[in-house]
């Protein structure tokens, strides 16, 4: 398990965080001090960090130290979204900090000395996570972010973040007495400049002990309930994704159904829908002797509920509906609903609740939708979309 620095991306907000400066760029932010043998050295900046948060998440497991987020920033200015906005500076401190059995977020317990850990699974009290560049998918693409121990420089009127990743060097935390404390070290990361930094003040802590420090994206948007009968779902396939789970019993099978508008370019089950409309995307679990050429069999179908990424296997039977894989928006799964104009998510929903009435008269079909997105409270999907015939197969 690895701790990460928390970072709130805003919904739909694809911001792309540069991991460093060129070395020519890296200069322009250093001043020059030629020597007598012509040999020039870079003096780094000492940026005067002025406002600080402190955050703590607790031992996450590990009860060998408790894990702490210190952020220092030069005079910036926040937005009405709580973003930090250049010209400035920043830099972010994750570390290690002695374990408190309590754990109640306890200033007392990070005063100290912290160096670099032996390796990427030392969470040892007196260490700091070194920095790296975090990929996490959000609608419609994935964004990179720093995480871990990062300078970061913000550009006048902007909240993206130049980050250099800092992996060397060491700093401490000294209580002086009065109520202030003091931050100072040095620090060097991929841009190979020592990034020099103190500062003395108050600390508010934030305790964010079994919070989730990683970047947050909800899994529904929706504002309101939506009619699915108003929609004109003109398009479809039906895919056989087989023993989805490999249980290996033949004792059902997934259907995977697409409905969409006509300006919805349709996949095969192992491919994402392109371009511009509503969709909706609903697997069933359906008997093991099922064929797509069948159709979806007559009946009620039922949510098939998750626990964490998987499912119960008491819970992969016939006539239930997957419900929406979690935290999944590049290769969505499960049942969704969906806006899209090619790969940005307009408006979108993860099913968790509720059920579809299949009826059949013939080839022909006709679903009674009757779904629930996992807002809280949650919203309504409901309506009907039928068929003359059978539904065309993507296989």
């Amino acid at each position: 398990m690895k701790r990460k620095s928390r970072i709130i991306i805003p919904i739909l907000a694809f911001v792309l965080i540069a991991a460093g400066c060129t070395k020519d760029d890296a200069k322009k932010n250093q001043n020059d001090q030629t020597k007598e043998d012509g040999f020039t050295e870079l003096v780094p900046e000492k940026p005067d960090y002025v406002k600080a948060d402190l955050s703590y998440y607790g031992s996450g497991g590990f009860e060998t130290s408790d894990y702490w987020g210190l952020n220092l920033y030069t005079d910036m200015d926040q937005n009405a979204s709580g973003e930090w906005t250049g010209p400035g500076q920043m830099i972010r401190l994750a570390f290690n900090a002695k374990y408190d059995e309590t754990q109640s977020a306890d200033i007392s317990f990070i005063i100290g000395e912290y160096t670099r850990p032996n390796n990427d699974g030392d969470y040892s009290a007196g260490t700091y996570m070194q920095g790296y560049m975090n990929e996490t998918e959000i609608p419609g693409g994935t964004i990179q972010s720093p995480a871990g121990t990062y300078f970061g420089n913000l550009a006048s009127g902007s909240t993206e973040i130049e980050a250099d990743l800092l992996r060397e060097g060491e700093f401490s935390i000294t209580d002086n007495g009065d109520g202030t404390f003091t931050v100072e070290g040095i620090l060097v990361g991929t841009d190979y400049l020592k990034r020099y930094f103190s500062y003395t003040g108050e600390f508010t802590v934030k305790d964010n002990a079994g919070g989730n420090p990683g970047v947050e994206v909800p899994n529904s948007n929706l504002e309101a309930n939506v009619d699915l009968s108003a929609i004109s779902f003109t398009k479809a396939n039906l895919a056989d994704n087989g023993d989805y789970f490999f249980l290996g019993d033949e004792s059902y099978r997934i259907f995977v159904l697409y409905i969409a508008e006509e300006g919805i370019e349709l996949p095969g089950v192992a491919e994402r829908p392109t371009g511009k409309g509503k969709l909706m995307r609903i697997e069933f679990s359906v008997p093991y002797e099922t064929t797509v050429e069948d159709g979806i069999p007559a009946g009620k179908y039922t949510i098939m509920k998750r626990t964490g990424s998987g499912v119960a296997r008491e819970d992969v039977v016939p006539f239930r509906i997957v419900e929406g894989k979690p935290d999944s928006f590049e290769n969505n799964t499960g049942t969704w609903y969906q806006e899209i104009d090619g790969t940005q998510w307009i408006e979108y929903a993860r099913i968790t609740d509720g059920s579809v009435t299949v009826g059949r008269d013939g080839t022909a079909h006709k679903l009674t939708i009757d779904l629930k997105d996992c807002s809280d409270p949650a919203w309504t999907l409901s309506g009907t979309w039928q068929t003359a015939g059978p539904i065309p197969t993507a296989n």
